[in-house]
């Protein structure tokens, strides 16, 4: 019979049972909500006479019950079309809070309205004329919000559910209006077969070649200056006005088709803000989903994409083999939804796509954060398909009561499958959010890279749990972009591949008496109550039963090693992905996260063998709370590069003692732990997972925080941007190219070994406390013992309290 620890002896009367134990994640670290929309009523292109003044008008439109923050005041300015072309065309002055365009001389000019930040903007083109003009518009309105200053077209339209070639729809006015009846066609590019002046229709040719430029040309008399309507035509590119076409050309398409978006698709809610009703005609807004408003609901379940995951799988599988057989259990889902399959090209013409309502809880929890304010926390439902990630590893039954659970590979708004994709002027989110980055926790990742030498130029993702996930996809380029608002990253970079623990290789490990044994990493794990064995050294580095902190640590470290042979994955890549002249912007944790398996011993053989003799004598509702132990789930990861490059840039920075982990790793062991004794300290994420703490010790050692007073509430805080995470735990190899960053503020690597925080508990005379820290360490036998390595900007503050400014994306673009 194995020989039981002491400490789980004097406790079975206090684990018999444990009752009513729930937790809700209240994390109120509250950002300012931004506006998402500006709405006027103006369209593509407008015509004002000079030698007049205009007032200009606009207001912005806040997400539902949550007003906007600081920096969303609305500002105008007026740019030349030609930037080379000094000429004053226009002017726009304020006055009283109001602003009014100046019509100088005759000419063409950019009239754009933003927020004061910068990250939410609209755009028109606006003639100035003295005795006429032309106006040229599409039929339906663009979006206003384009990067990319091409406007692409397809050079087909879907009707009656067959590919037909496209006519492009004009919208055509004059100054003064009597004078429509004269417009003329003067010039054509080759690719346009005809104009039809009554219908105001642009018919193609047949022959398109790939992006295509394409222009028209009309006149009225000498009096009035010609107009030209230019556009970029896709060769087999599918223009999309409907979700239904939507879905045409990606998820109910074999093999797909290239996406030109013609309308953006948005919530419910959104679309009621912005067109005033769900049923506005004629508008280039309509609700992504098929709405049944009599009812409320959707029929997402019947148009989405499930994907088998990529990630590793293994504890799925064991998972599942238990649970089939075992009545009291449910299997696990190992498959993914994907909200869009994109297998082709995708021109997004700035227009919007909001995944809000097939991802975010449809219910909710109203909570006081204790100061009187009242939060939102939102709640699945049992038909919501976005549920977060799957598990990589849980601790204890997945679907009643984790102890630990380690993330997998995540549902997604938008999986890019196949290689040598564009995605292009696309505006990407999630959902929207609310004001709290915790909101986030189950609406999946906003966009998946699944290919190699994919593009994504010129877009804006935001509001995912991560933002943009790229696993085992070589030579990518996310270039020209903004990606925004995380609960854990921004960009998440990994392999799906990985290299099992051989476990009968022989390796030479460190005993506690000094003196090292060769043996099979099988053989020297064993559970059989051997002294002198790693599972016996294991358990005593969780009973804080050693004497010496390094000879312990050498210990764990061979071991460690015996499970990390990285001869196999060294120099060996499965993924790279270049940033360039991309603004990154507010994550809970870092911007950039290079990610390999946890590989701790547990995981392997279930060593320690305390863990599960300790959490065998616990039920839960009725059933014990780890019902089985899987093993031999992980191995090394095989590295990933990243190259940081251009304009690059990281705008997140957070109060240091709020980053937020508790999105990383979901645990029940801290109610576990503080259920056990009242006379002990509380514990939370912050001590099973201590890396917020050492990493902001260390930063401050290395001068990497910004200190900095609010200057309205006299608040003094500590802030830090950490730009790159490597998850440590197990082996990681991925490598970071940062020598083309036009402006480089990247300090030096930080180092968080975990070890050295653990290895300093000692053993308490209270049993309860003893118990309380041998549940803290019991995190890194899953994870493994490899120190994290962060990266984090140097500590000049350098763009701090800044906001990324959509005005630079357009202005690369024209330079492109």
């Amino acid at each position: 019979m194995k020989k039981k620890n002491i400490v789980i002896l004097l406790l079975i009367p206090f684990l018999i049972s444990l009752l009513g134990i729930v937790t809700i994640n209240l994390s109120f670290n509250i950002i300012d909500a931004d506006i998402f929309f500006i709405e006027w009523e103006y369209s593509d292109v407008e015509a004002f006479k000079i030698n007049n003044t205009y007032q200009l008008k606009a207001k912005g439109l806040n997400q539902n019950r949550y007003p906007a923050g600081e920096g969303n005041e609305l500002m105008w300015k007026v740019e030349n079309v030609d930037p080379n072309d000094p000429t004053e065309y226009a002017t726009i002055t304020a006055n009283g809070g109001n602003f009014y365009l100046n019509a100088l001389i005759e000419g063409e000019v950019i009239i754009t309205c933003a927020n004061f930040k910068g990250n939410i903007f609209r755009s028109m083109r606006a003639i100035l004329y003295e005795n006429g003009a032309i106006i040229v518009r599409p039929k339906i309105s663009g979006s206003q919000n384009n990067i990319d200053p091409n406007i692409y077209y397809g050079e087909k339209d879907i009707k009656n559910s067959n590919l037909v070639k496209a006519n492009i729809q004009l919208d055509i006015q004059t100054v003064p209006q009597g004078l429509q009846g004269a417009v003329e066609v003067i010039d054509k590019s080759d690719n346009i077969d005809y104009f039809d002046v009554a219908s105001q229709t642009i018919h193609l040719k047949d022959d398109i070649r790939q992006n295509e430029a394409a222009h028209i040309t009309l006149s009225l008399d000498d009096t009035t200056k010609p107009m030209t309507f230019n556009f970029t035509i896709v060769d087999e590119g599918v223009n999309v006005y409907s979700y239904d076409d939507l879905l045409y050309c990606t998820n109910k398409s074999e093999n797909g088709e290239i996406v030109v978006l013609r309308k953006s698709f948005e919530s419910v809610d959104n679309v009621k803000a912005i067109n005033g009703s769900l049923n506005a005609k004629n508008t280039n807004v309509e609700v992504f989903g098929n709405y049944k408003s009599s009812k409320d609901t959707f029929s997402f379940n019947k148009e989405v994409v499930k994907l088998q995951t990529t990630y590793n799988n293994e504890y799925i599988k064991q998972w599942n083999d238990f649970a089939s057989s075992n009545k009291n259990y449910q299997t696990i889902d190992d498959k993914i939804v994907c909200g869009l399959l994109v297998k082709k090209d995708f021109y997004g013409n700035g227009y919007t796509i909001n995944m809000h309502n097939l991802t975010f809880p449809y219910e909710e929890q109203q909570v006081s954060d204790g100061s009187g304010n009242t939060h939102y926390i939102p709640a699945l439902r049992a038909d919501n398909l976005f549920r977060g990630p799957l598990s990589f590893y849980t601790l204890g039954n997945p679907h009643n009561m984790p102890l630990i659970s380690a993330f997998g590979q995540d549902n997604v708004g938008m999986y890019v499958k196949g290689d040598n994709i564009t995605i292009n002027d696309l505006n990407l989110k999630n959902c929207d959010f609310g004001n709290s980055l915790a909101n986030l926790d189950y609406v999946g990742t906003v966009m998946e890279l699944d290919g190699n030498n994919i593009k994504v130029s010129n877009s804006r993702l935001s509001n995912g749990k991560n933002v943009l996930r790229s696993f085992s996809s070589m030579n990518s380029i996310i270039e020209n972009c903004m990606i925004s608002n995380s609960r854990n990253f921004l960009v998440e970079l990994g392999s799906n591949e990985y290299e099992p623990v051989d476990g009968t290789k022989t390796n030479d490990f460190s005993l506690l008496d000094g003196t090292t044994k060769n043996v099979s990493t099988e053989e020297f794990l064993k559970n059989d109550g051997s002294a002198n064995n790693g599972d016996d050294i294991i358990n005593k580095y969780l009973n804080a039963e050693f004497k010496d902190k390094e000879v312990m640590r050498n210990a764990l470290n061979s071991i460690q090693n015996s499970l990390n042979d990285i001869s196999k994955v060294s120099n060996n890549y499965k993924g790279s992905l270049e940033l360039k002249d991309t603004f990154l912007y507010q994550s809970g944790i870092a911007s950039i996260a290079l990610h390999t398996l946890f590989n701790g011993p547990y995981l392997f053989s279930n060593s320690p063998s305390i863990i599960g003799e300790m959490f065998s004598l616990m039920q839960y509702e009725g059933n014990p709370l780890v019902p089985i132990e899987p093993n031999k789930i992980s191995g090394v990861s095989y590295p990933v590069h990243l190259k940081l490059s251009g304009k690059t840039s990281f705008y997140d920075y957070k109060v240091a003692s709020k980053i937020d982990l508790t999105g990383l790793i979901s645990e029940n062991i801290s109610a576990i732990a503080n259920s056990l004794g009242e006379n002990v300290r509380k514990i939370t994420i912050d001590d099973i997972f201590p890396l917020k703490s050492l990493l902001k010790k260390a930063a401050g050692n290395k001068g990497y925080l910004y200190s900095y007073t609010d200057e309205k509430t006299q608040e003094s805080n500590s802030y830090i941007n950490v730009a790159i995470a490597y998850y440590g735990g197990g082996a990681n190899l991925s490598t970071v190219d940062d020598s083309e960053l036009n402006t480089n503020h990247l300090g030096h690597d930080i180092i968080i070994d975990l070890l050295d925080d653990y290895l300093g508990l000692t053993k308490p005379n209270e049993i309860m406390q003893q118990m309380k820290n041998l549940m803290l360490k019991t995190v890194v036998t899953v994870t493994g013992f490899e120190p994290f390595k962060f990266v984090t900007m140097d500590g000049s503050g350098y763009l701090f309290n800044q906001t990324p400014n959509v005005t630079d994306l357009i202005e690369n673009a024209k330079g492109a």
